[in-house]
């Protein structure tokens, strides 16, 4: 037997003024936006022999330098073999660096070695030249209220770095 979605508004969405159109508009425009960023990277990453698991994780240990391994784990929300994999591809182009932390050995903290910080420089420049468009577009009230809305959205997983 499936369960079945509730018919008409749950008592925890009722007071909320949006129709299902609406957010359903909303969900498709960041899954488009999405796609669209990362198309600003996909020829420079193919011609780097980069992917977009490699691209997540060198933002990731620029953002939160020090992060860890587990961290990283619950925040992509990929499988360690994944992760694993592709740590070792950025670690052998030299674009990263694990070090052993002075207080807790079995963590292993992630740094961008200096190659791999002008890499993510240049990929976060794409990134930067087309989010400003679009806030310049969209205006300064809903460049707040974008981030607003995101918030609530995102997890902090395993006491990550929200």
């Amino acid at each position: 037997m499936t369960a079945r979605p509730p018919e008409g508004p749950s008592s925890a969405t009722a007071h909320l003024y949006l129709r299902e159109e609406q957010i359903r508009q909303s969900y498709e425009s960041l899954m488009l936006a999405w796609r669209s960023l990362n198309s600003e990277c996909e020829t420079f990453l193919r011609e780097n022999g980069l992917g977009a698991a490699h691209h997540r994780i060198l933002f990731l240990v620029a953002a939160h330098p020090g992060i860890t391994p587990s961290v990283l784990l619950s925040s992509l929300g990929i499988t360690k073999q994944s992760l694993g994999r592709a740590l070792g591809d950025l670690r052998e182009r030299n674009l990263l660096i694990q070090e052993e932390d002075r207080h807790d050995r079995r963590k292993r903290p992630l740094k961008l070695t200096p190659h791999g910080e002008a890499i993510e420089r240049q990929l976060f420049q794409l990134i930067r030249e087309a989010m400003t468009r679009a806030y310049r577009e969209a205006g300064v009230t809903a460049v707040e209220g974008f981030k607003r809305v995101l918030s609530p959205l995102q997890m902090a997983p395993g006491g990550g770095f929200r």
